[in-house]
């Protein structure tokens, strides 16, 4: 039985997302360490994207994942659908809040669904402490949350986390070629009248200059565009993400 956010058709699709959904996963992976930062009770999670035309998430009830070599499995699962990261980072991390709440109760012994994931006053609440604007949602109980202007300005550098992330998920992947050597001058038929081989050009080199990246809190460093995009170099003040100035 799993714990869900449900899907609503009213929500229309709002970013087109390519095929490399990696750099969304990582901004997740950041921004619920951000809660964990808030909440220490949140437990460790494994998460995960995948399509669902039914929910915008959902959270395992029982500890389904464990490291390697470890028998028990010691973490939960949280999913948050592919159909969801097209709506654009306050909705996802709204979805990922919501979540958080369900692995918080879970890990404290709470009960806030029952047994046909409604979601009873218990979840309420810790939505609500997560900033979370709470609703009734029919049979689903207290299931309608959004993450609203007030919200928003408490979870401002979380959804600037899994915007950063969307946005590099959305972007077209261009092959990085820095690591290839100059490719060698084509030469050229000689001249008419004119005997020997054609002169060939001076040997391009690529352009070395290092990209100026900026944390929030302000730090700089220097990488290349290959480092900056694959590697996601993140600030270990701030946990936000580098990013060209």
């Amino acid at each position: 039985m799993n714990a869900h956010d449900t899907a609503s058709t009213d929500a229309p699709a709002v970013l087109e997302l390519g095929a490399d959904l990696s750099p969304a996963l990582r901004a997740l992976e950041r921004a619920y360490r951000l809660i964990q930062k808030r909440y220490p009770d949140a437990p460790d999670v494994t998460i995960i994207v995948k399509r669902d035309e039914r929910a915008w998430g959902h959270t395992t009830v029982a500890k389904v994942w464990a490291p390697a070599g470890v028998e028990d499995a010691d973490r939960f699962e949280i999913m948050i659908s592919g159909e969801n990261l097209r709506r654009g980072a306050v909705e996802v991390a709204g979805t990922l809040l919501h979540e958080a709440a369900h692995a918080r109760n879970l890990s404290r012994g709470v009960l806030d669904t029952d047994v046909n994931g409604r979601h009873n006053k218990s979840f309420a609440t810790t939505a609500e402490e997560h900033g979370l604007t709470v609703a009734a949602n029919g049979w689903h109980g207290f299931a309608a949350t959004s993450l609203e202007a007030s919200g928003q300005a408490q979870w401002r550098q979380l959804v600037k986390v899994i915007a950063t992330g969307l946005a590099k998920s959305a972007a077209t992947a261009r092959p990085a070629v820095d690591h290839l050597p100059p490719a060698a001058p084509t030469a050229t038929p000689p001249s008419v009248g004119v005997s020997g081989p054609a002169p060939v050009g001076p040997r391009k080199r690529g352009n070395r200059n290092l990209l100026k990246a900026v944390c929030g809190c302000g730090h700089s460093i220097r990488v290349s565009r290959g480092v900056l995009e694959t590697a996601v170099p993140t600030c270990q003040v701030c946990e936000e993400p580098f990013a060209t100035a």
